[in-house]
C-alpha cells in the first residue's frame, strides 16, 4: 500500500519543480485568528478556514494548510501549559547530541495519590492536546482538542498525562534520527508508563485512547498486565484501531478488556447504543456521529460518566450526589456549525487518525513474529486502519467522503494520506 502511493505520488507530481514557500510564522501572518468561541476565523471577514488558497495550485494549497497546522500545533502546546501542564522532555537520559522528544502532565501526575488520567491521541499529523488537527481548523477547538478532557480530570481531582506519540524522528545537525524511546507509538507510550506512570503515586488509573492509541495501549496491556489489574479501573476507546487479531493478545489481556474497557465507535446509532462487533471482544457503543475524527467530542459525557462509574467501583466509595447515568444525546449538534466543512474534500488531514501511517504500521507488529508472519499482518493492519471496526457501517460513507464530486481521487487528499 505504501509503494504504491509513493508510485502515486511520484507520477502526480513529477512534472511539478519543488517550491520552498516562504509562509508566515504566525496565524495572524495568515490572516486567522480563534475567536472567543476558539473557531478558527479570517480577521477580516469573519469568515472560517478556507483551504484553497490558489485555484488549480494543489501544493501550494497543502504547503500552506500545513504550515497553519504546525502554528496551531504549538498554540495547541500553550494552551496545554495556560491549564498547568508542564512540557518534560524526555528521554530524561538525553546525551547533548541525543534527539529527544516531550510530553506533558500536570504538576500533580506523579505526587496525586488516588487519580491519574492518560490521554492518547491517533496517528498521523496529530501531536499532544490534539485528537483532529482537521477538526480544530474547520469546527473549533472544543471538539478538536483534549482541553474538554484535561479540564474536566483537574476538576474532579485527577492529575493528567498527554501522551505525544507522533514525534518519533527528530533532526540532529543534517541527519534525522530516531528518538530513543519515542521510536514508534507503542515504545513512546511504554516509555512513558515504565519511567514515569509506573513510580507515580496514583493508585487508581484511566486511559483514554483515540483511534490508533488504541493499538498503543493493547501493547500495553499485554507488556504490564499485572500492573493494569491493579491500577487501570478504566479504558475509554473512541474508534479504537486496536485488534486482537492482529496483536499478540492472551486471554487474560482479552478478559481485561471486556472488564474496564468500552470502545465508543462511529456509528449512525444514537449516543450508547450497544453495538454488535465480530472481531474484537471489547464492550462497543455508539459514539454518536458517523465521523471518526468526532467520536472523543461527541461521546466525552458517556466517557466521563463510565469513569466515574468505575471509579467508584474500584474504590468503593459512592457515586457523586445528583449522578445522572441516563444516556447523553451526541454532542455533534453542538459544536461548531461548520461542521459541513468537514465533509468537503478541500478539508485535508481526511484520514489523520482513521488512516494508520506505514511507518506505524510496522512498527505495531510483534517484533518475535517470523518475517512471512509481518507482511501478513501488515496487510491485514493497513486495511484495518482504514475500516476502524469492521461492524460500524459508517467507514464505507467516510470512505466516499474522501472523493472529489466526480469520484475521483483528489491530489491533495491522496497527499494528505501519505
Amino acid at each position: 500500500m505504501g509503494n504504491f502511493y509513493s508510485f502515486l505520488r511520484k507520477k502526480m507530481f513529477e512534472d511539478e519543480e519543488e517550491a520552498d514557500y516562504d509562509f508566515p510564522t504566525t496565524l495572524g501572518g495568515f490572516g486567522y485568528h480563534f475567536n472567543e468561541d476558539g473557531q478558527l476565523r479570517n480577521i477580516e471577514t469573519g469568515n472560517g478556514f478556507n483551504f484553497v488558497e490558489k485555484e488549480d495550485n494543489h501544493r501550494y494549497n497543502q504547503k500552506r494548510y500545513e504550515a497553519i497546522g504546525d502554528i496551531i500545533t504549538d498554540y495547541v502546546y500553550e494552551l496545554l501549559e495556560k491549564e498547568g501542564l508542564e512540557r518534560v522532555s524526555i528521554p530524561v537520559d538525553a546525551e547533548a547530541d541525543d534527539p529527544t522528544s516531550f510530553f506533558f502532565q500536570s504538576k500533580d501526575a506523579q505526587s496525586n495519590p488516588d487519580k491519574l488520567l492518560i490521554l492518547i491521541h491517533g496517528s498521523g499529523p496529530v501531536k499532544a492536546g490534539q485528537w483532529a488537527r482537521r477538526l480544530i481548523m474547520n469546527d473549533c477547538l472544543a471538539s478538536g482538542t483534549q482541553l474538554p478532557y484535561i479540564k474536566w480530570a483537574m476538576s474532579n481531582g485527577y492529575g493528567v498525562i498527554v501522551a505525544n506519540t507522533n514525534i518519533n524522528t527528530a533532526k540532529v545537525g543534517k541527519t534525522k534520527k530516531k528518538i530513543r524511546g519515542s521510536e514508534s507509538p507503542e515504545k513512546h507510550t511504554t516509555y512513558l508508563w515504565e519511567t514515569f506512570v509506573q513510580p507515580a503515586h496514583a493508585k487508581n488509573i484511566a486511559i483514554v485512547a483515540h483511534s490508533y492509541g488504541g493499538v498503543c495501549v493493547l501493547n500495553l496491556v499485554n507488556t504490564f498486565l499485572k500492573q493494569f489489574k491493579e491500577r487501570v479501573f478504566a479504558m475509554a476507546f473512541t474508534d479504537s484501531v486496536h485488534s486482537f487479531q492482529h496483536q499478540e493478545t492472551t486471554e487474560e489481556t482479552v478478559s481485561f478488556f471486556v472488564e474496564r474497557g468500552v470502545n465508543w465507535a462511529s456509528s449512525y446509532d444514537k449516543l450508547d447504543t450497544k453495538l454488535k462487533t465480530h472481531v474484537d471482544y471489547t464492550p462497543t457503543l455508539s459514539a454518536g456521529t458517523d465521523k471518526h475524527e468526532l467520536t472523543s467530542y461527541t461521546s466525552m459525557k458517556s466517557i466521563f460518566k463510565f469513569i466515574t462509574k468505575k471509579y467508584c467501583e474500584q474504590t468503593g466509595t459512592p457515586l457523586p450526589e445528583g449522578f445522572d447515568d441516563t444516556p447523553e444525546e451526541a454532542d455533534e449538534n453542538n459544536s461548531s456549525k461548520d461542521t459541513e466543512n468537514l465533509e468537503t474534500p478541500m478539508s485535508q488531514d481526511m484520514t489523520e487518525d482513521s488512516q494508520m501511517s506505514q511507518d506505524a504500521n510496522e512498527e505495531s507488529q510483534m517484533s518475535q513474529d517470523t518475517e512471512s508472519q509481518e507482511t501478513s499482518e501488515l496487510k491485514d493492519a493497513n486495511k484495518e486502519g482504514t475500516m476502524s471496526q469492521e461492524t460500524v457501517p459508517s467507514e464505507d460513507k467516510k470512505q466516499t467522503s474522501q472523493t472529489s464530486q466526480d469520484g475521483k481521487e483528489t491530489k491533495d487528499n491522496v497527499k494528505s494520506e501519505l
